[in-house]
């Protein structure tokens, strides 16, 4: 599994950089889907450190396009980088909720 996470986790980010120079058809599904998979092994501290990462990148990523030249292009980049961590995020919730409706009512 964890050979897995890594190549769903080497995909996102060959993905988010390929995004800012050529249109790529269903770019942000496949972001989610591996972000996804890359997330399925992480343990507690991981997920807490992607959630923080989620936040900036889908709030500051938009702000490097005032750079010049290469700005629209690092904010495409890290943008998408941002939508393969919301998948990662919303991975680390669903596998916590069910951890915890689990230890719930199995005792």
């Amino acid at each position: 599994m964890n050979v897995l996470s890594a190549a769903a986790r080497a995909l996102a980010v060959i993905l988010a950089i390929v995004s800012a120079f050529v249109s790529v058809p269903l770019t942000a599904p496949l972001l989610l889907i591996f972000g996804g998979f890359a997330a399925i092994k992480n343990n507690s501290e991981k997920n807490s450190r992607n959630f923080l990462i989620t936040i900036v990148l889908l709030l500051g990523a938009g702000t490097l396009k005032v750079l010049p030249y290469v700005g629209t292009y690092l904010a495409t980049i890290f943008t998408s980088l941002g939508v393969a961590f919301v998948g990662a995020s919303i991975v680390a919730i669903v596998i916590t909720l069910a951890y915890r409706i689990k230890r719930d009512w199995v005792k």
